[in-house]
């Protein structure tokens, strides 16, 4: 398992484009015209099914993640097993329930439309969803701990490329 976990999270360096990080910023409305004010934005439910343990990824960070996406009546639109991604790359409030997850645990996000796809939907998902997530949070790793890694990897094959050489003479 920590080898799939290591070469999953390795992978994700190459996988994955470097996302400029989203602002995490609540920001407040101005009162409408006529002094009602607005509604106010609704936000991600977390539930913990399974606590975690440590440190809770940041915006910035690279998770490795195993999740059920589904629509509010049940119908599973994706799912994946230790999948690596950015969480600075997704949509907002999928990122807003992963800042909040600790590794190892298992959790369920109810994400308002308006913090998923919107007005717009995408593939199987309707416009105006909201969306419910199941998500185990396997392991993440900052941007340093994965540039380190692929040195340390680059390191390694340069090692034996230049220990094949050698050998081939023999």
């Amino acid at each position: 398992m920590i080898v799939t976990l290591r070469s999953s999270l390795l992978a994700l360096a190459f996988v994955l484009p470097v996302a400029a990080p989203l602002a995490a910023q609540d920001k407040v409305a101005a009162p409408a015209p006529g002094g009602i004010a607005p509604a106010p934005a609704r936000k991600v439910a977390v539930t913990t099914l399974t606590a975690g343990q440590g440190a809770k990824p940041t915006r910035e960070d690279y998770v490795l993640v195993s999740y059920k996406g589904m629509l509010k009546d049940g119908t599973v639109f994706d799912q994946n097993e230790q999948m690596p991604m950015a969480v600075g790359s997704v949509v907002p409030g999928f990122a807003d329930g992963l800042v909040q997850m600790q590794r190892g645990g298992s959790y369920r996000l109810e994400i308002p439309s308006e913090l998923a796809y919107g007005a717009e939907g995408g593939g199987p998902i309707p416009p105006n969803s909201d969306l419910v997530f199941e998500v185990t949070l396997l392991d993440f790793k900052t941007q340093a701990e994965i540039d380190a890694m692929v040195a340390e990897q680059q390191a390694q094959q340069d090692a034996q490329q230049q220990a094949q050489p050698a050998r081939s003479g023999q």
